[in-house]
């Protein structure tokens, strides 16, 4: 007593082999790409957040911009003050070294003549 299996049984049994071969391709595909797009979209806030540092950074730079502009406006004319005090205190040291110079070739003409005095 063999019992024949009739179409509708074989269909459902078809059915249910190629839904089970689908769902063993589909379910690895769609963790891949599950697992892909919170990838993306974890970078994506990562790249927000350091576009809204940077973009704080930039409003607080151009906020502090009119305040350093204003110490520059006053540093400036004490820096070219303290330029020309070192450009004359540079002229005044070369100076001193041509009167050492000239001192101690003078010094050095006397002595050897004051040297040749005491043979």
């Amino acid at each position: 007593m063999k019992k024949k299996i009739s179409f509708p049984g074989i269909l459902a049994i078809a059915v249910l082999l190629i839904f089970s071969l689908f769902m063993a391709w589909f379910v690895p595909s769609f963790s891949s790409v599950r697992v892909q797009l919170q990838q993306v979209m974890r970078d994506l806030e990562t790249s927000r957040g350091r576009e809204r540092k940077q973009q704080e950074e930039y409003d607080n730079a151009v906020e502090e911009l009119p305040l350093v502009e204003q110490e520059l406006d006053i540093k400036n004319p004490l820096a070219d003050e303290a330029e020309q005090k070192l450009a004359a205190l540079k002229a005044r040291r070369k100076e001193l070294r041509a009167e050492k110079k000239s001192l101690e070739a003078a010094g050095s003409e006397s002595g050897k003549e004051g040297g040749n005095n005491g043979e």
